[in-house]
């Protein structure tokens, strides 16, 4: 066979496997449900006088939705929201007491992968973009009264995560999942430094198609 007829070849098996896998694809929605972690630090660790703690543990869940078409590592791409709850560190002193919050909530937009190790079993991969919302909030109570202050801010960072699944039926799926998430700031301010936020998970899948 020469190097043209080779190449033909090559070339027709090329387009006979992706009209297959145009038509070996479904949409999928799923959820996570699970325990965010901050990757943060005490704010007053180390200073005299002062005794702080800090719970950087909350409730969290995301929702995504998305097409995966079926090959030998089933590809797709995803988008959703995930709320990544808050952390909280508490300060106080021989003065009074104040309490530092951050919240971190946005939209994700990425491409996902599932490996099939039999009828049952995955492992997958994913990541993409994450379009963060901030809030930040400190409330300080004094002898001479009481203080409140606010401020947020949204920048886009980006999210990557493994999981391993269990295929119930060819619809349906369940698993545990790890993502990271990196919450970009866009400003100097101590309070709006980027941060990466764990988020450890069970999740289900429904897939189906129109």
């Amino acid at each position: 066979m020469n190097k043209f007829q080779t190449v033909a070849v090559a070339l027709a098996l090329g387009a006979a496997s992706t009209a297959s896998f145009a038509d070996t694809g479904n949409f999928f929605v799923n959820g996570n449900l699970g325990t965010s972690d901050y990757r943060v630090s005490n704010p007053a660790s180390g200073i005299p006088g002062v005794q702080s703690s800090l719970d950087k543990k909350d409730a969290a869940g995301a929702l995504r939705i998305g097409y995966r078409w079926n090959s030998v590592v089933d590809y797709g791409v995803e988008a959703g929201y995930v709320n990544l709850g808050n952390a909280e560190g508490k300060l106080s002193n021989s003065l009074g007491q104040s309490y530092l919050k951050q919240k971190s909530r946005g939209w994700l937009l990425g491409g996902n992968l599932n490996y099939n190790i039999n009828d049952n079993w995955y492992v997958s991969a994913r990541g993409g973009w994450y379009r963060a919302h901030n809030a930040f909030q400190l409330r300080a109570y004094t002898p001479g009264g009481n203080f409140r202050s606010s401020s947020s801010t949204t920048g886009t960072g980006e999210y990557v995560g493994v999981g391993v699944g269990y295929n119930i039926n060819k619809a349906f799926s369940v698993g545990v999942n790890y993502d990271n998430y990196h919450s970009n700031g866009n400003s100097s301010d101590v309070n709006k430094l980027s941060t990466n936020i764990a988020m450890y998970s069970v999740f289900g899948e429904y897939r189906f198609n129109f």
